[in-house]
C-alpha cells in the first residue's frame, strides 16, 4: 500500500482570524479543553483573546502539546458560526483522504509510536510534537472504498464501546442510589440503625506489602492504588508482580470479600475503597490497609458501599492528614469512624443486588473489550504495514 507523507496533508497556510474585531459575532472554537470536555465551544468574538486559526468543515486536528494523551478530532457542521482553532492543533486537509480515515490513523498505536519521536521540549507540558518532523510520518492512502469500509468497521467498534461504557455506568450509579434508599443517608442514619465503630466489624486490618515489584510477570499480581478506581471499582488491566510466599504472603495475600482501603494519596483520593472480588490470586501493595469483615457481622458489601458514599468521602477527606504531594489516614484512625449496622439479612439482600450489578458491569466490558480486539486487529491489518515500511527505509521521524 502507498505511502503519503503527513506533510501532503497538512496545508502550507492557514488563515488567522481576529475574533476581537468582530465582538458580536458567536464563533465554533474547537480548542484543547473542549476537546476534553467532548464538544466544541460556542464564544462570541469579545470573549475570545487572541487570534485563531480558520478552520473548515472536515478539517481534522491533532493536539501538539502534552503528546503522551492522543487528540485528534474532526471539525463539523457548526450551526453556520465561523469555526476557528487554537493554534496549538495541527491541521490536516486533503482530498485523498477521508477526514475520518485520517482522524483512526491519528488515534491509533501505530502511528502514536512515531509521533512520540517528534515530541521535543523540558517536561510536562512544555513538551511538543514539532509538524516538520510528524510531517515526515507515512499514511497509508488505500482507495477511498477501502477506507469508508475501514471508517465504517472502527466506528461501529467505537460505538459499541461508548454505548459499553454509558451502560456500565449506568448499572454501578444504581448502587450509592440503592444502599441510600435500602440503609438512608449514613450522615443521619433515618432509620435509627444500631452504630458501633468500622473497627467493631473488622477481623484484621492490616498493610500491604512494600517489596518492589517487577514488570516481568515473576511471581503473583500486586494490587497497587491505580488498580482501585475512585468509584471503587477494580481495574485489573495494568498488574505488577511480586516474588513472595509463605508467612509473609499470607500477611498480604488477598481473599475473596477483603476490602482495599488505600490509606495513603492525594487528599482528594486517600480513602478510597475497593471489594476484591476474587478474579485472581493477589496481594495489596504498601499503600493499601486490607480490611477484613467479620462476616457474621456485616457483610463486605455494605461496608464497601458505605465507605464510598458521598458522606463517608467527606469525612475521609476531612481527616486526612496532609504531607508534600500527599494526605494519609492511617488503621487506627479508619477503625475509630462509626457506621450504622442494618440487619444482616437486609445487608445480605444488598450485597446480592450489587453482585448482580458488578457481574452485568464485567459483562459490559467484555463486549466492549471484544469491539476493541476486532479495531486493534483492523488496524494492526491496515497500519502496520505502513510502520514496518517508515522504519525499513529510516524515515521515522525524529527531532
Amino acid at each position: 500500500m502507498n505511502l503519503v507523507p503527513l506533510g501532503e496533508l497538512m496545508p502550507s497556510r492557514i488563515p488567522t482570524i481576529n475574533p476581537g474585531a468582530f465582538p458580536d459575532e458567536q464563533f465554533t472554537l474547537w480548542s484543547i479543553p473542549s476537546y476534553d470536555a467532548g464538544k466544541p465551544e460556542h464564544v462570541v468574538g469579545r470573549d475570545v483573546g487572541s487570534s485563531k486559526k480558520a478552520v473548515q468543515d472536515g478539517d481534522v486536528l491533532l493536539s501538539k502539546i502534552v503528546p503522551h494523551i492522543r487528540r485528534a478530532w474532526k471539525v463539523s457542521v457548526s450551526n453556520g458560526h465561523r469555526q476557528i482553532a487554537s493554534s496549538e492543533w495541527i491541521t490536516f486537509r486533503h482530498d485523498a483522504f477521508l477526514s475520518d480515515y485520517i482522524r483512526h490513523f491519528l488515534l491509533t498505536d501505530q502511528f502514536h509510536r512515531q509521533f512520540m519521536g517528534t515530541v521535543a521540549g523540558v517536561g510536562g507540558s512544555l513538551l511538543r510534537a514539532q509538524p516538520k518532523s510528524v510531517a515526515k510520518i507515512g499514511i497509508p492512502l488505500p482507495p477511498l472504498d477501502e477506507q469508508r469500509r475501514i471508517v465504517g468497521l472502527l466506528d461501529r467498534a467505537a460505538e459499541i464501546r461508548r454505548r459499553a461504557d454509558a451502560a456500565r455506568a449506568k448499572a454501578r450509579a444504581i448502587i450509592p442510589a440503592l444502599f441510600l434508599d435500602t440503609f438512608g443517608d449514613p450522615a443521619t442514619n433515618p432509620k435509627g440503625w444500631p452504630v458501633v465503630t468500622v473497627g467493631d466489624l473488622l477481623e484484621s486490618a492490616a498493610y500491604g506489602t512494600s517489596q518492589k515489584a517487577n514488570d516481568r510477570g515473576e511471581g503473583i499480581p500486586m494490587i497497587r492504588m491505580g488498580n482501585v478506581t475512585t468509584g471503587g471499582q477494580l481495574d485489573t488491566i495494568d498488574l505488577k508482580h511480586i516474588a513472595i510466599s509463605g508467612p509473609e504472603r499470607e500477611k498480604v495475600e488477598l481473599l475473596e470479600g477483603d476490602l482495599l482501603f488505600n490509606r495513603t494519596n492525594s487528599k482528594e483520593l486517600v480513602g478510597k475503597t475497593g471489594l476484591w472480588d476474587g478474579r485472581f490470586e493477589a496481594v495489596a501493595a504498601s499503600y493499601f490497609i486490607r480490611l477484613r469483615v467479620k462476616c457474621d457481622l456485616s457483610s463486605p458489601s455494605y461496608l464497601w458501599a458505605f465507605f464510598n458514599t458521598r458522606y463517608m468521602k467527606r469525612a475521609l477527606f476531612d481527616t486526612a492528614r496532609g504531607a508534600i504531594g500527599q494526605a494519609n489516614i492511617n488503621a487506627k484512625e479508619l477503625r475509630a469512624f462509626r457506621v450504622a449496622v442494618p440487619p444482616f439479612d437486609l445487608q445480605e439482600a444488598f450485597a446480592e443486588h450489587v453482585q448482580r450489578l458488578e457481574a452485568l458491569a464485567r459483562h459490559l466490558d467484555a463486549i466492549a473489550a471484544k469491539a476493541e480486539t476486532m479495531a486493534a486487529g483492523l488496524s494492526a491489518e491496515v497500519f502496520d504495514a505502513g510502520e514496518r515500511k517508515a522504519s525499513a527505509d529510516g524515515s521515522l521521524a525524529s527531532c
